[in-house]
């Protein structure tokens, strides 16, 4: 069997680019093979982990699919670089399957199995560290909001949350925005029924998503100011005013979204924070050029104008940002996340998914935070 997985493409099928047929399904030809061992996997990964390494990380990075299909891991493929043909990525998929390392589900799609996702977990790891802060840069690029219109595209973290969560905990989201700790003034909500990110949403959940940082960015981005995401922290409130950094995680140290990490180890109090003005919220850090500080001010002012506010402090040439000192010849600014309004949420009922999906969306579809309310009791009606 080892040998068979070691087995290579020829060349005519690696230039091969025109779809074909399904590859059977190796598992179902031939006798049954015992899986091999943790030893033997770790032997040819160590080997041809060049070929199996992204369609691993490829099927481990789809949180919210199931299946995913050959194409839509080719076009995964083709957006980090490799250009492999559909007959090429199909003889390596056999090859998987056939290794009881990912499960082949006819014409629907391929998943992980319970091996494969471990390995894919170990393997993946170096190739993952820093990939949330290539995530980030590579979002900001794909946006096109601008404060000036308060039109384009703006970044959006999306959950399926059980809908009498989000009615029993409405009073904690609105606190949240009201104190200014969330990014913009809007979000996104959509019904029982139809798709947010293309996530469906079943009966008796609602789909909501609220802008991201990345939004802020994108800002900053636009006005010809380059910014570096640094860190995500956690930010103490006293007295509804930011005091000091409490923890903090590099983006380029982890393979795991830093905030979504404080969340999930009860470590926010964004519902105390935003009620009584004292708790710990979830933020992101960032630096820019010192020369570019009148302009990034400006952009603050702009932002918080046009209905998007987000940036919660800037700093100064050489000084630190409450206790955290900027990079020689920066400036710090301090801009809060897109996850506190649902961290709010976090901290009072653990039924929701935590991890959000991030994409682009509309800044038209979202609506303001006033009207959450009562667009939900709506959709009860």
């Amino acid at each position: 069997m080892l040998k068979h997985a070691l087995s290579e493409p020829s060349a005519r099928d690696t230039r091969e680019s025109a779809p074909v047929r399904d590859v059977p399904d190796v598992r179902t030809t031939g006798p049954v093979l015992p899986p091999p061992t943790r030893q033997e996997l770790q032997d040819l990964l160590r080997l041809h982990g060049d070929r199996f390494q992204p369609i691993l990380s490829a099927l481990r990075d789809q949180p919210w699919q199931e299946l995913v299909t050959s194409r839509a891991l080719l076009d995964r493929l083709a957006g980090e670089g490799i250009d492999w043909s559909e007959r090429t990525l199909r003889l390596y998929l056999a090859e998987m399957a056939d290794l009881r390392l990912i499960e082949r589900h006819g014409r629907k799609g391929y998943s992980l199995t319970a091996p494969g996702s471990e390995i894919a977990q170990e393997l993946t790891m170096a190739r993952r560290l820093g990939s949330i802060r290539a995530k980030m840069e590579e979002t900001v690029c794909q946006l096109t909001y601008d404060p000036e219109t308060a039109s384009g595209l703006v970044s959006v973290n999306s959950y399926v949350i059980p809908r009498e969560v989000l009615t029993a905990h409405l009073d904690g989201i609105e606190a949240v925005y009201r104190a200014g700790l969330a990014v913009g003034e809007r979000l996104l909500l959509v019904p029982p029924g139809g798709e947010i990110l293309g996530r469906p949403v079943p009966l008796g959940h609602i789909g909501l998503g609220t802008p991201c940082s990345i939004s802020i960015a994108r800002c900053i981005l636009a006005r010809g100011i380059p910014s570096t995401p640094v860190f995500g922290g956690l930010l103490q409130i006293a007295g509804g005013q930011p005091e000091h950094v409490l923890e903090m995680i590099r983006y380029d140290a982890t393979t795991l979204s830093p905030n979504e990490i404080f969340i999930r180890a009860n470590l926010t109090s964004v519902d105390r924070a935003a009620r009584t003005g004292t708790g710990a919220i979830t933020v992101s850090y960032r630096e820019v050029p010192a020369a570019a500080l009148p302009a990034l001010r400006q952009l603050a002012h702009d932002c918080s104008e046009a209905g998007m506010p987000g940036i919660l402090l800037i700093g100064r040439p050489g000084q630190a940002l409450l206790n955290v000192p900027p990079s020689e010849g920066r400036v710090g600014v301090m801009i809060a996340t897109g996850l506190n309004p649902v961290a709010c949420l976090w901290e009072n009922d653990r039924r929701i998914d935590i991890r959000p999906m991030v994409a682009p969306v509309d800044y038209s579809r979202l609506i303001p935070w006033r009207e959450l309310r009562s667009r939900i009791a709506l959709l009860a009606a």
